[in-house]
């Protein structure tokens, strides 16, 4: 089962969702991933274009961006949290 830590840039994305439902629905995801991350209600998929992210889905319009360890054994960094345009456009614009 994999492993789940946290960024700051996560945590600061997860005060921006506002109600704590949609915080709620974050937290329960990290927590379902951890236990089974090929549940079909999380949709996990590579980011193809860059190497080691994935996404998992929080709720219908939002997804986590997670981040592989490149040592290997399932451990994950939550890296960002937002709607489809932010993960896919925003977030990897400056890196």
């Amino acid at each position: 089962m994999p492993t789940v830590g946290t960024s700051k840039a996560f945590l600061r994305d997860l005060k921006k969702l506002g109600t704590e439902q949609r915080k709620h629905a974050a937290r329960d995801a990290i927590v379902l991933f951890a236990k089974n991350p090929h549940h079909t209600s999380l949709n996990f998929e590579r980011v193809l274009s860059r190497k080691g992210y994935h996404t998992i889905r929080s709720s219908i319009g939002e997804r986590i961006l997670l981040l592989k360890s490149e040592e290997g054994g399932g451990i994950y960094t939550a890296v960002a949290i937002g709607d489809h345009d932010y993960i896919y456009r925003g977030y990897f614009k400056n890196r």
